[in-house]
């Protein structure tokens, strides 16, 4: 049973907390149309969109949900919002200049990754000082530049919703996406397609696995038996044993497949129990002296159907 989880894959990532101006951005440096209003967590869900500088120069830019303390514990969209950062190669942080400590939103907003996941915190990135079109925010800016650019982090400074800066943002962006790309152009890990066909070549394997190919061992403290095969589990799990005659073509399986003679050399005893995949048996030996040994189901009880979550 495999669980699928869905991540977008982009080349940067808008990150931030609620409000601070994200979709906006995205809604002017591409085609892209995400919700916005003033108010926090109008972006339930990630939004895509494509920058384009010119006929071959291109970039996928995704909006990604606000950030609330506590998220990497799942508080408000928790991992809904984290692991999608997890595929970008570059990310751009915006921070809402308006509010009153900005470089205390954004120190929140980079501990939530690191707990998240130290690659996270590793991956290049950017800042982008949002709303200087308002009073607060181009009064902070000033003291927000100086302390950020004295830790070695760029630093750029936007009104998003006046589109101004915002290309210096976004050049800057793929600039470092660039430069995040270039060392990884020598690696050698994804050169041999053969290994990704690692999974299908062990599932094909599994289902053209014989019958008679298993293994057994025993558990002697509660004298049970266990008889590993892909071939017979896979029989087990095909079999409807709501048929009254499974029981029967089944005893014939494993006394043809030597599983029965199997058992008997290494030592089983009448009462032990046997399990092959999902059924439990118990062994009995022949009532009518004719040597030959046969499994009962426990119960149907015992039956293991599987189930999806």
């Amino acid at each position: 049973w495999l669980e699928l989880e869905l991540k977008l894959v982009a080349d940067v990532g808008i990150v931030g907390a609620p409000n601070a101006g994200k979709s906006t951005l995205l809604s002017v440096i591409s085609a892209a149309q995400p919700e916005i209003a003033n108010y926090p967590f109008t972006t339930l869900l990630p939004n895509l969109g494509v920058v384009s500088f010119d006929y071959d120069s291109t970039m996928v830019v995704a909006d990604l949900p606000g950030l609330l303390e506590g998220a990497h514990r799942g508080f408000g969209l928790g991992h809904e919002f984290l692991r999608h950062t997890e595929r970008c190669s570059a990310l751009v942080h915006v921070v809402d200049g308006s509010g009153q400590q900005p470089e205390f939103e954004f120190d929140a907003v980079r501990l939530e990754l690191e707990m998240f996941s130290p690659e996270l915190a590793e991956k290049p990135f950017i800042v982008a000082y949002n709303k200087m079109d308002l009073p607060e925010a181009y009064e902070n800016w000033p003291s927000f530049k100086e302390k950020l650019e004295g830790l070695g982090i760029e630093t750029f400074c936007m009104s998003a919703v006046k589109r101004e800066g915002t290309h210096e943002v976004i050049s800057a962006a793929y600039k470092l996406l660039q430069e995040t790309k270039e060392p990884n152009e020598g690696f050698e890990g994804f050169e041999d397609p053969k290994d990704l066909n690692h999974v299908a070549d062990m599932v094909q394997k599994q289902r053209s696995s014989s019958i008679s190919e298993f293994e057994i061992t025993r558990d002697g403290s509660c004298s049970t038996w266990y008889v590993n095969g892909a071939g017979l589990q896979r029989f087990v799990q095909m079999t409807n044993w709501r048929y009254i005659d499974s029981d029967k073509r089944f005893q014939h399986v494993l006394e043809a497949c030597g599983v029965n003679r199997s058992l008997m050399k290494l030592g089983v005893k009448e009462g032990d129990t046997v399990i092959i995949g999902e059924m439990e048996m118990v062994w009995h030996d022949s009532a009518e002296n004719s040597g030959t040994p046969n499994m009962k189901k426990r119960s149907t009880e015992t039956i293991k159907w599987p189930h999806l979550k």
